[in-house]
């Protein structure tokens, strides 16, 4: 198999990607109509290392676009790569999501996912794959756990791929992570589990987030296949709504699924994007772009003034409710609390605006407003329809 058989191929998790339309989703219903259409192209550059003695530099453009329905969501992305020392390579995926109405603090999902790569040495990969998860969400975070089934193929055999799925993420202020752990079966012949950790930290106008996984099991041959751990960190700096320079580097695993070797990666480029591909804008991939591997994004409707909702007990069944709007001259919420009835929040220092307020246990549904504008998500809770077409957020007093 020649170089540009393995230049550069995605391999960002399926744990990852789905978490992804999670976000995306806010763990919960939403309209029935499409609700929103995202995409992002990214041009650059990238060098990359693989199987311990190879290295390699290329031109890439990585598109990826991701459509968001009442419970489902459907994402599309590739890599078209033309290699320095002459040649191609390509490769894509498929994955789409559908979620069961939420049932309390539970929620179902049905994850489909399709990929290949082609080279211009004539390989083709394949994979398809079909698991089913179940979540338990808090109003911050949540668990999961999940098993799947479905078939690889390396050029020549199609082989039956088995995994089991658990993990949890949390969010808070503008961090989030996720820890996951995936045993994996190759017929039966080939057993592994990789533990990954993910942080995503969204700044005003950069997003920053790094990754780390361990892979145990079985004693394995293969180019590249000596190291079992591997990690990354990424940067994107925006430099307009949509615009963004992104930039990563650092290592991944073996594929084994497809036989593709384990490497290193740095890359650079330039992220087009369309107006609702990032939560919070600035103020004013796949692939080996590492952002992509860290696979997050975040619900929309939410207001890019907002960086942080809060809520704390206070005394006599009240609640303090916390944001973090610096930019803003004015910050109001209401919900099914206030009988849908705006209360202004007043300065607390710092860009923070607090209110308190009578908030009983349960969840609610909840909405900001900043400077008069139109209602909005606040940031790191669900999103739900509400019974006029829009949507609001779902908040649990626990």
């Amino acid at each position: 198999m020649s170089s540009d058989a393995f230049f550069p191929r995605a391999r960002a998790s399926r744990v990852v990607r789905s978490f992804l339309a999670l976000l995306t989703l806010g763990l919960a219903p939403r309209p029935a109509a499409a609700q929103r259409i995202v995409s992002t192209l990214d041009v650059g550059g990238a060098s990359l290392r693989y199987a311990d003695s190879v290295s390699a530099t290329a031109a890439t453009m990585s598109p990826t676009v991701r459509a968001d329905w009442a419970r489902a969501t459907l994402a599309a992305s590739g890599t078209a790569s033309q290699l320095r020392a002459g040649g191609w390579s390509t490769q894509g995926t498929l994955d789409g999501s559908v979620f069961t109405p939420a049932a309390g603090p539970l929620l179902g999902e049905l994850v489909g996912s399709a990929g290949g790569s082609a080279h211009q040495d004539g390989t083709r990969t394949g994979q398809t794959l079909a698991v089913g998860r179940a979540h338990l969400l808090a109003a911050r975070g949540g668990v999961w756990g999940g098993a799947g089934l479905g078939q690889t193929w390396d050029g020549a055999v199609w082989r039956v791929v088995r995994v089991a799925e658990a993990g949890a993420w949390a969010h808070a202020g503008i961090a989030t992570a996720l820890a996951a752990l995936t045993p994996t079966a190759v017929d039966d012949t080939l057993h592994y589990t990789d533990a990954t950790v993910s942080l995503r930290v969204d700044l005003a106008r950069v997003d920053l987030g790094a990754s780390a996984g361990l892979r145990a099991g079985q004693r394995f041959s293969a180019p590249g296949g000596s190291a079992r751990s591997w990690g990354g960190a990424s940067a994107t700096i925006w430099l307009a709504e949509r615009l963004a320079l992104v930039a990563g580097t650092g290592t991944y695993p073996v594929d084994l699924t497809q036989g593709f070797p384990g490497g290193r990666y740095a890359s650079l480029g330039i992220r087009l994007a369309s107006r609702e591909a990032r939560r919070a804008a600035p103020a004013s991939g796949r692939g080996v772009n590492a952002d992509r591997r860290a696979g997050y994004d975040a619900p929309a409707g939410t207001d890019r003034r907002v960086l942080t909702f809060e809520v704390a007990s206070a005394t006599g069944g009240r609640r303090t409710l916390r944001v973090h709007a610096p930019s803003a001259a004015g910050v109001e919420v209401a919900g099914d609390f206030s009988a849908w009835q705006p209360i202004p929040l007043s300065r607390a220092g710092g860009g923070w605006w607090t209110v308190t307020l009578p908030v009983s246990r349960g969840t609610h549904q909840v909405n900001l407003r900043v400077d008069g504008g139109p209602w909005r998500v606040p940031p790191g809770l669900g999103v739900v329809a509400d019974e006029f077409g829009g949507t609001v957020g779902l908040l649990v007093i626990e």
